[in-house]
């Protein structure tokens, strides 16, 4: 009998020292940011999304351009992260705004809140200015800022203007 307890302990115990070695390709920051999320920024994509299982909750807000028009703000959220996307009354539909604190949302590459300055700069192929806490990466019409805490991603913000 203490022969199978000790063979379950020693199992156990090798079971959970076994690490994924997982290696990821370096992507641009433009990479990135044209496709931050791995797919298509659209509600229908984050609808479905089966891990994180966001909710849902529709705002509507009139046209600040034809107020006889109706757009709706999605709003997307998970825990503490939010997520927030516009679809005008025409059916044109962009990424707005977001917040993410939760690690289980994962960006292109895994980067992800939790994840070490270390981890993140080896996501990217070029040198980053990791020097201080936050980093901003600007594309057209679209702004990331990655804040650290304790040299550890901590919070996700996400910032697009559409007029």
């Amino acid at each position: 009998m203490r022969k199978y307890i000790w063979g379950l302990i020693l199992m156990s115990f090798f079971a959970c020292t076994t690490q994924k070695n997982i290696t990821y390709n370096p992507i641009s920051k433009k990479l990135f940011l044209e496709k931050p999320f791995g797919f298509n920024e659209s509600i229908k994509n984050f609808s479905s999304q089966a891990k994180p299982k966001f909710k849902t909750q529709k705002l509507l807000r009139k046209n600040k351009h034809y107020p006889e028009k109706t757009d709706t703000i999605y709003k997307f959220h998970y825990k503490k992260s939010e997520i927030f996307f516009y679809r005008t009354y025409s059916g044109k539909e962009f990424l707005l705004a977001g917040k993410v604190l939760n690690k289980q949302i994962k960006f292109t590459n895994d980067i992800h809140p939790g994840i070490t300055k270390n981890e993140f700069s080896t996501r990217f192929s070029e040198k980053l200015n990791l020097e201080t806490d936050s980093l901003h990466m600007i594309g057209e019409g679209t702004k990331y800022t990655f804040i650290f805490r304790n040299d550890k991603l901590f919070r996700i913000n996400i910032d697009n203007y559409f007029d």
